[in-house]
């Protein structure tokens, strides 16, 4: 299992699009960040002004990360079936339980990374606009903490979908179709059957888990996170490998 293990993280770490997704997602924010520092310098409006505390939660904002996890999860999931490597790591008698977990460890690994270098290029960020930095408090630390569990939510119900898709084209337009349109279409069956706001179906999708109270939005994260490993482990035994 180690020796499997350590061929995903190779795999991982020679992976292109992990290294472009993570480029991208922090770049953009960095972007928006010192763009709304110099427009509030040039007219004046306080629309800039934000604390280490604000930027770093913009930076790891699961909505940020939403479309890079997308590509970076559909791509490295079945890359093994899709260079076809897949039936030579079976028949050097590796199960295909082992070949998921392995492969879902180092997806959770590879998108905790990404957060990483998020978090602290948030803070080089804050150093470029010259905001003003501030201890982390309670509130913020929950939000992070809300925030990690989230993306690793998204991070395992993308694996999921990858699992079921096997191929690299078609997990990522699967992914891809389920980012864009889950909250959409979830929003309105709420509309349809005219439920409350409290009781809305779409406050249990996982990139609206971060809306809610802090423990449950960490819980939806954890059932998303447990139930995509449980269902992936059962789909991906019973996979036919082509």
């Amino acid at each position: 299992m180690e020796r499997l293990i350590s061929f995903q993280f190779r795999n991982l770490f020679k992976q292109k699009s992990f290294y472009i997704c993570m480029i991208v997602a922090v770049g953009l924010a960095s972007l928006m960040t010192i763009s709304n520092n110099l427009l509030s310098n040039l007219t004046s409006i306080e629309i800039g002004k934000m604390d280490s505390n604000s930027i770093l939660l913009s930076f790891i904002n699961p909505g940020q990360f939403d479309i890079f996890l997308t590509i970076y999860v559909a791509l490295f999931f079945t890359l093994d079936i899709s260079n076809g490597t897949m039936k030579n790591i079976i028949a050097r008698g590796f199960s295909r339980k082992q070949v998921f977990i392995s492969k879902y460890m180092t997806t959770i690994v590879g998108a905790t990374i990404m957060f990483a270098v998020s978090f602290i290029f948030s803070y080089l960020t804050c150093i470029i606009v010259g905001s003003n930095f501030v201890a982390l408090d309670s509130n913020t630390l929950s939000k992070v903490a809300v925030y990690y569990v989230t993306i690793i939510g998204l991070t395992s119900f993308y694996s999921l979908i990858s699992t079921i898709t096997s191929k690299s084209s078609g997990a990522l337009v699967a992914c891809l179709l389920t980012s864009f349109l889950a909250p959409g279409i979830l929003t309105l069956v709420d509309v349809l059957l005219k439920l409350k706001k409290g009781l809305t179906i779409s406050k249990f999708w996982i990139t609206n888990a971060f809306n809610n109270e802090t423990m449950f939005a960490i819980i939806i994260g954890i059932v998303y996170i447990v139930l995509s490993f449980i269902v992936g482990i059962i789909i991906s035994n019973h996979k036919e490998i082509k």
